[in-house]
């Protein structure tokens, strides 16, 4: 009897220590699966921080970034600069930053035929805090968006505030100025026949009309 207790008794000791092996966690396994949604929250909170940082830079430090930023096709940078175009101070970006201002509008000046229709209202945003050089070249580029797509601009300035519209009809005014201004008209005319334009938008061609008359 004695025999068969001991039998039985070592009997049960082996299986529950079979059970409790079995139904301990294995560490090794439990760390790998732990370590790579660790990686995944490492690239997530990095993309954050990015993100965070040009949340927290203004429009003058961002369009200027993006101007700096070798790495960007000219096409891209223009897009991301038009992005950002709407409200910035030019004055305020000279003044850590000496002729920085003539040089990002001369660069979209060349690199003109990037900048989308859809990004107009954008620059004609863009006027704050021109004069000389400045004013010479924002309207060189308003002129040209003009004359490349007609309707777009039009329909821009005409859902822009008083201060922008009126604005930005002056830059384009301007420019255009330099050629004959009966032709000017002449061939605006001609586009106009075939548009079907607002009444805003018809007001927008008027004073663009005084404009060519009188520039200065």
């Amino acid at each position: 009897m004695l025999k068969g207790n001991g039998f039985v008794s070592a009997t049960c000791t082996a299986l529950m220590m079979a059970v409790t092996i079995g139904c301990t966690p294995h560490p090794v396994g439990q760390d790998a699966e732990t370590v790579a949604p660790s990686g995944a929250n490492h690239g997530e909170s990095k993309q954050t921080a990015a993100d965070t940082q040009h949340t927290q830079q203004s429009k003058e430090e961002l369009v200027l970034s993006f101007y700096k930023d070798s790495s960007l096709s000219d096409e891209a940078k223009v897009r991301h600069i038009t992005d950002h175009l709407a409200g910035i101070q030019w004055g305020k970006m000279n003044e850590n930053n000496e002729h920085q201002s003539l040089e990002i509008i001369e660069y979209l000046y060349r690199q003109r035929a990037f900048i989308p229709s859809k990004s107009f209202p954008n620059v004609i945003r863009a006027s704050e805090g021109l004069d000389g050089a400045l004013s010479e070249s924002y309207a060189a580029l308003m002129g040209d968006l003009f004359t490349r797509d007609r309707t777009a601009m039009t329909r821009a300035l005409a859902n822009m505030d008083k201060t922008n519209r009126t604005q930005g009809i002056g830059s384009i005014g301007y420019a255009l100025s330099y050629r004959e201004p009966k032709e000017v008209k002449k061939e605006i005319q001609q586009w106009q026949a075939g548009q079907k334009l607002t009444t805003a938008e018809k007001d927008v061609i008027r004073a663009l009309f005084v404009k060519l008359d009188n520039p200065y």
